[in-house]
């Protein structure tokens, strides 16, 4: 009988993984991993199969309260939980993350990367065009003219690019555009619950990284390489190293913040925050020692922090001429006061649209009892000062125009549930305590599914096939048109070169004027011009050089690429055969990989 009770929660833990993954099913459609053959598309069948289990849970331990006094007592469920999220993110990855490089961000990081693995930071000008000087005109997205205006140099800050740099050395473009967003994803969730467990417990725990894990912003900006979910990664991890005591978790802190400073230089005031936990977390030891351990703990996190400051601070004297100067441009023009109020504006109308109600009410509630929980305890105190702190120096940066910039604050999206998270602790610690884990499990579903729900009318999870319009035209112009040509485009200023190696030209960059002088130019030298425009940007290059010949596009383009959003590539030679009774064959591009 004993063997029996002891198999009841095993089987217990079991019904609830099949329940949550039915209801993923359910909020998601079908649930696969291709590359290891597994796939799951029957809610109906895990629900089946939750039933038996939790029937034969209850079978083997008798009766319904004690199997809840299992529950409640064991940290097997919650663990399960995390487990199961890490497990249904990695299958979410793996079949609707992105498989290339896409606009600005992602093509920019991936091409600076290039550039520090092959050493060469600063590429000479590839175009001299006589009567267009400006070397802005020839800096795809995500690169910017140097100091001397002869060459383009990296936008970005180098953290990220470090990162992918390494990735290409070792996995190559795969790694660094489908790997490293994964291991971002992964060392996040699991730093969110090495941040909660201390502060929530398991219960509490469970509920913070699923609310992180099913947010659209975490989402999004984890189905494509951009920084900000490695960014978000290196600052819990480094919170959750600096409370433990022991030195390699120290170490590990000061690592993950140089690694979190490089990514993201703005932030870097986060180091205090990581500092002061760090004083905070000092063991029991002689009091001569507890005098000296908590300098030497701060002297290391700052060591992690200096380390990486200098190096943003020498990479940018290098590409831009000061250490102080980013590739964004002047500190001044970025930030100041009199953006607050419209980020305020911003980021509360980007909240009701960007989180379901259910999460909105769980972050909101939190956020108000995390501050309650700092004024009481001081373990509260620096993750709510890190969620101020992110809050404060995103509201005086210049403003965006999407909710998709909610990214921005994934820090305090991340820690303001825990706050929230302490009532399930509460509920564990009292007399009701057999009842924690029903009202985890309900408290759980009721964040996750609509998070889930409007991600989905989002459109979050159509990252891959959005995103493969960009290396589909790199791709065409790179084996369809002459190594002469030279691109036209905007969105794809950044991609197309990346893939083609053909040089660009920005229109909407290029002065009015000038526009005729870049056809005459093109024509004297036979170099073909490559017009690589999303659906929106032919009416835009109309509307700003007026009625110049190529500017119409009214001729077939070469190649189409469907959708969901439709990208077209004329070549400015075609013009001429096709008003002269010449046929022009379209090459439509529909094969999105799965």
């Amino acid at each position: 009988m004993t063997a029996l009770r002891r198999l009841a929660l095993p089987l217990a833990v079991l019904a609830w993984c099949a329940l949550a993954t039915a209801s993923l099913v359910v909020a998601l459609g079908p649930l696969s991993v291709p590359a290891i053959g597994v796939s799951i598309s029957r809610a109906t069948r895990l629900l089946a199969a939750a039933a038996v289990l939790a029937g034969a849970a209850l079978w083997c331990r008798g009766n319904v309260l004690a199997l809840l006094d299992d529950l409640a007592s064991s940290r097997a469920p919650y663990v399960a939980t995390l487990a199961l999220t890490l497990v249904a993110f990695t299958a979410l990855l793996s079949t609707h993350g992105a498989v290339n490089v896409g606009g600005a961000d992602s093509a920019g990081y991936l091409a600076q990367a290039a550039r520090w693995r092959d050493g060469q930071l600063r590429v000479p000008l590839p175009l001299a065009i006589p009567g267009i000087a400006d070397p802005w005109v020839q800096s795809g997205l995500g690169l910017r003219p140097s100091a001397t205006g002869d060459a383009t140099v990296p936008t970005y800050p180098p953290g990220l690019p470090w990162l992918e740099a390494v990735a290409l050395r070792l996995g190559g473009e795969f790694a660094a555009v489908r790997g490293l967003p994964w291991l971002a994803a992964m060392v996040g969730l699991v730093a969110a619950w090495l941040v909660s467990v201390p502060r929530t417990g398991y219960p509490g725990a469970a509920l913070v990284v699923t609310s992180l894990a099913t947010l659209p912003p975490f989402l999004y900006q984890t189905l494509q390489p951009m920084s900000d979910a490695p960014a978000l990664a290196a600052w819990l991890l480094a919170l959750a190293l600096a409370s433990r005591t022991f030195p390699a978790a120290l170490v590990g802190a000061a690592l993950a913040t140089l690694v979190a400073i490089v990514i993201r230089p703005n932030l870097s005031p986060l180091v205090l925050v990581v500092a002061w936990q760090a004083w905070q977390a000092v063991p029991r030891v002689s009091a001569q020692i507890r005098r000296r351990r908590p300098v030497v703990r701060l002297l290391v996190v700052c060591a992690g922090a200096f380390a990486g400051v200098a190096a943003v601070a020498a990479v940018q004297a290098s590409l831009y001429g000061s250490p102080v100067r980013s590739g964004y441009g002047r500190a001044s023009d970025l930030f100041a006061l009199r953006y607050v109020s419209e980020n305020v504006r911003l980021y509360a109308a980007w909240f009701r649209e960007g989180v379901a109600w259910p999460a909105g009410v769980v972050l909101l509630a939190g956020a108000a009892c995390l501050a309650w929980r700092a004024v009481r305890q001081a373990d509260w105190r620096p993750p709510a000062a890190m969620l101020v702190a992110v809050l404060v120096l995103y509201l005086v940066y210049i403003p965006f125009d999407s909710w998709t910039y909610l990214r921005f604050v994934l820090v305090p999206l991340a820690l303001a549930p825990l706050g929230a998270a302490y009532v399930l602790h509460a509920v564990q610690e009292s007399r009701f305590t057999r009842w924690t884990f029903p009202v985890t499990m309900v408290v759980l579903l009721a964040v996750a599914l609509p998070n889930l729900r409007l991600a989905r009318e989002l459109t979050v999870f159509n990252v891959r096939a959005r995103e493969y319009r960009y290396v589909a035209a790199g791709r065409y112009v790179a084996d369809q048109l002459p190594a002469t040509a030279v691109i036209v485009a905007v969105q794809h200023s950044a991609s197309t070169p990346y893939y083609s190696g053909r040089p660009v030209i920005r229109p909407d960059l290029l002065a009015p004027d000038a526009f005729g002088t870049l056809v005459a130019w093109a024509d004297r030298e036979r170099r073909p011009l490559v017009f690589v425009l999303d659906e929106s940007e032919p009416a835009t290059l109309h509307h700003r050089f007026g009625d110049a010949a190529l500017t119409a596009l009214d001729w077939p383009p070469r190649a189409e690429i469907g959708r969901p959003i439709a990208t077209r590539i004329w070549v400015g030679a075609d013009r001429e055969v096709y008003r002269a009774g010449g046929r022009i064959r379209t090459t439509r591009i529909t094969d999105i990989p799965r």
